[in-house]
């Protein structure tokens, strides 16, 4: 019998968004095909009709939590008109979206596997709709002179990017959310005004 029109697209991502809390409470690695089927209470061959294993059905988690972080940053920063308060914002995105349990498993997801070539554009593909958010905001503050730069866009959108996916790292060593928060904060002003003492 023929699937209804759509129905199979919502149980994909059904599927998808219960794998989601176990991944978040268990990580990549402790989160089993069983572990999904119990939680989503879907049947395991319709598990597998959709996702041909715990790897597949992962990026697939990711990537549709990327596309819906992209969509409510893209509903705030289109009120916004300067790059310069968009960054600002974004370290805001950040700060809060790197307090969510499933940024964690994907540098976990990520120490499982060899990188090599089809690895890296794995990976690439998770970040990219992030990155480009970065990119444009850059290019965008170039091309209407807010920012000068020697650095391309590209080259800047990497550093930045990095720098505040990095910061992740202070949660453990003891920051409160206030202090957390204002780093990323903080980042943004490095990253635009520097820290050397400028001379007459």
């Amino acid at each position: 019998m023929a699937r209804p029109k759509g129905q199979g697209k919502k149980t994909k991502d059904l599927i998808a968004e219960k794998a989601k809390v176990i991944f978040e409470q268990k990580g990549y690695v402790g989160t089993s095909m069983e572990d999904i089927r119990k939680y989503s209470q879907i049947s395991k061959g319709s598990i597998y009709y959709h996702f041909k294993n715990k790897e597949e059905l992962f990026l697939y988690t990711v990537e549709k939590t990327s596309e819906n972080w992209r969509t409510r940053w893209e509903d705030h920063a289109n009120n916004i008109e300067s790059a310069t308060e968009k960054l600002y914002l974004l370290a805001k995105y950040y700060a809060s979206d790197m307090q969510n349990a499933l940024s964690y498993t994907v540098p976990e997801y990520m120490a499982t596997q060899n990188i090599d070539t089809v690895m890296k554009n794995k990976i690439f593909e998770l970040i990219k709709p992030e990155f480009e958010v970065f990119y444009q905001i850059l290019a965008e503050g170039i091309q209407h002179n807010e920012f000068e730069s020697r650095q391309s866009p590209e080259n800047l959108a990497y550093i930045l990017y990095s720098t505040l996916t990095g910061l992740s790292i202070t949660q453990f060593i003891g920051y409160n959310d206030e202090q957390f928060f204002a780093l990323y904060q903080s980042a943004i002003d490095i990253f635009l005004k520097g820290i050397v003492t400028e001379s007459d």
